[in-house]
């Protein structure tokens, strides 16, 4: 589901990405992104509708329906969400579903859309699996929720007909140092999935569900795209085979691969100035709302604490471990810029700032001084995006993404030793927590419950909508 260069280039960059994958010895089944935005929360810089989705359906650029996150609109019967299921009507339709249960999973589920990757628990994975809907068992970079579901395959294997391992998402890193698909059959066998079992989750059950014949299998008349490993536990890759042709052997392309596609600088955010990401602090004695980060998940909480206040403003408060969250967009369309407030990064000096900011990718700095977040917000607009640590005036490590704010166009191994040093540097700021920079990223997201902050403020679906920062509770 290409949704995150739609956000920021629309249906163009999705029909750009689709041109630069041709020839490339790897096949791509792309998915009409079905919320862009995300939701109505977010700002994207084109809005991606019915019509655009059936075009991209019905010229072969799409194969399924991208995940449909905006489930509320689902549930309540919203025209434009159910629109978008009525124009890939009889193709695979993906969910999106975090914590839904009972009759509004059976209402969602009503859509079509079956095959959801938002099940963070053993219970919530078998609810859903016993409503009809395929599970993708996700295991990511910031949010693993593999240990907690393979229970439902290693007490009945036979639901592996109707499971899935996936990643969304995977930093490059990750990929660098532990693998892709490898790396999850791996950790399946080590939680102990038989290992056929496994292997079926990663090839046969996605082949089936969407619609991908003569896939996921090794028998006469199918194509040949193998892989060959010295054993389904260790899951070790010496060679793979493209439609009969060699094209990797012993970690490497057989053949080279040209650079990425161009795209032009696609960031149209103004310098913010101090005075936008100052919070002025309210006559009486209100209390702030806070996102409670919860390390490994992306999944956060809604707190209202007491707020801290210098010279009549609301300010970070190390010491508590809150920091200062400002959001920008940066699609050229409000301009707007956002502030709130985080609680249990860890961060203790500086700022952590990234264009990569799910789902419609504004600039997203967490930060406890107005200094080192307008130096972070400086570099992400200066550079194209990116991601930035820095103290003050100081930069201490960057990666900047050309592409979109994105991607980059350097090698796997530059990117990877770049973003390490970026997540070095942020632990030293005093984030906890593996990939900090990936983390950080979702915590725009409107469609992940429960508190986020996007370019419209402070979003949570679970209770309507938008959200106060200053609430008496």
């Amino acid at each position: 589901d290409p949704h995150e260069i739609a956000n920021v280039w629309g249906k163009d960059g999705i029909v750009a990405m689709w041109k630069d994958a041709q020839g490339l010895p790897l096949d791509f089944f792309w998915g009409a992104s079905s919320c862009v935005p995300a939701s109505d929360f977010e700002t994207c810089r084109q809005p991606i509708g019915a019509d655009a989705l059936k075009a991209l359906l019905d010229d072969g650029t799409c194969q399924h329906l991208g995940e449909m996150m905006n489930y509320p609109a689902v549930i309540g019967g919203a025209a434009d969400a159910w629109a978008k299921i009525a124009a890939a009507w009889g193709r695979p339709l993906t969910a999106h579903s975090p914590g839904v249960s009972g009759k509004d999973l059976c209402a969602y589920l009503l859509s079509g859309c079956n095959a959801d990757h938002e099940s963070f628990s053993y219970a919530e994975g078998l609810e859903k699996l016993r409503r009809g809907c395929w599970v993708m068992m996700r295991a990511g970079s910031a949010a693993c929720d593999l240990a907690a579901l393979a229970p439902l395959v290693i007490e009945k294997p036979a639901r592996s007909s109707r499971c899935m391992v996936v990643s969304d998402d995977l930093t490059p890193t990750t990929i660098e140092t532990d693998g892709h698909m490898d790396a999850k059959m791996r950790s399946m066998c080590r939680l102990g999935i038989d290992p056929l079992v496994a292997l079926r989750m990663i090839t046969l059950s996605p082949a089936e569900y969407f619609m991908l014949p003569r896939r996921g299998g090794i028998a006469p008349g199918w194509i040949a795209d193998l892989a060959l490993v010295d054993s389904l536990e260790s899951c070790r890759v010496e060679k793979v085979w493209k439609q009969g042709r060699l094209v990797a052997k012993g970690g490497k392309l057989c053949d080279e691969i040209g650079g990425a596609f161009p795209v032009e600088n696609l960031n149209s955010r103004p310098p913010v100035a101090v005075e936008s990401i100052r919070v002025l602090a309210p006559p009486s004695k209100e209390k702030i709302r806070v996102i409670g980060w919860q390390s490994g998940s992306l999944l956060t909480e809604s707190l209202c604490m007491e707020p801290r206040i210098e010279s009549g403003m609301v300010v970070a408060d190390p010491d508590g471990d809150v920091a200062k969250l400002v959001v920008a967009e940066r699609n050229g369309k409000s301009g707007s810029v956002v502030v709130g407030f985080v609680r249990g990064m860890g961060l203790q000096f500086g700022a952590l700032g990234a264009s990569v900011a799910h789902d419609a990718h504004p600039f997203i700095v967490a930060g406890v001084d107005d200094s080192s977040i307008l130096r972070a917000l400086s570099w992400l607009r200066e550079n194209g995006g990116g991601f930035v640590a820095c103290e003050g005036d100081r930069i201490l490590a960057s990666l900047p993404l050309p592409i979109g704010g994105l991607m980059s166009d350097a090698n796997l191994k530059e990117v990877a030793d770049a973003l390490n040093e970026v997540d070095a540097a942020a632990a030293e700021l005093g984030i906890e927590g593996a990939h900090p920079c990936m983390a950080l990223s979702f915590l725009s997201l409107s469609v992940i419950p429960s508190l986020k902050l996007t370019d419209q403020g402070y979003v949570d679906l679970m209770q309507g909508g938008r959200q106060e920062l200053f609430v008496d509770c």
